[in-house]
């Protein structure tokens, strides 16, 4: 009897182990396998979203984008990019946008893009419909020469590529002779988190 216990005992050690190991099939697998979409393309019919958007986050198919107002003042110009609720209803954004200056007819991005400066606790900003909000663009005030920028290439763009907060889709908004520094090392841009107009 205990020969037969000492002989069943590592067989069925071995069968559990077996069964706990399972297959490679029963793994789980990922809920989603495709990347996040470039900024070039266009929204899927899932469409990638941000764990971090704010609850109601405005979808990307209501959203319309601006860029409007310049005010220039010690050496900056201030602009404001303008996101305008096309929907039924309200909907939310938090945060800064996304915006670099491109150019050569095809959307190369033209130098460094802009830097977030973000609040210490970015507030919720519910767009109503029809309604809008906006963040402030300052850029340096570069001019034909470089302006007061050190390792400033000046070249002209043909408008700007937007991200609304939390988005991975792009919106490119013309402007003619928009000016950047080539240099993607030179910081000349800021865009702040959006607020309430």
């Amino acid at each position: 009897m205990r020969r037969t216990l000492l002989a069943i005992t590592p067989l069925a050690v071995v069968l559990l182990l077996a069964g706990c190991a399972g297959s490679p099939t029963a793994s789980p697998t990922p809920t989603s396998t495709s990347a996040a979409p470039s900024p070039t393309s266009s929204p899927t019919a899932t469409g990638a979203v941000d764990p971090n958007a704010p609850e109601g986050q405005c979808a990307d198919s209501v959203i319309q984008v601006t860029v409007s107002g310049s005010e220039g003042g010690a050496g900056s110009i201030s602009s404001n990019v303008v996101f305008t609720n096309t929907g039924q209803e309200s909907c939310v954004l938090r945060g800064a946008p996304g915006v670099s200056v491109v150019g050569d007819g095809n959307g190369t991005q033209l130098g460094a893009a802009a830097v977030q400066q973000e609040d210490a606790a970015p507030v919720d900003v519910t767009l109503a419909a029809g309604g809008s909000a906006s963040a402030i663009l300052t850029s340096v005030n570069i001019g034909t020469d470089g302006g007061p920028l050190d390792n400033c290439e000046p070249v002209a763009g043909d408008g700007y590529r937007v991200f609304p907060p939390h988005s991975f889709t792009a919106v490119f908004v013309a402007s003619a002779a928009v000016p950047a520094c080539s240099n993607a090392a030179v910081t000349w841009m800021t865009i702040g988190p959006v607020q309430a107009d």
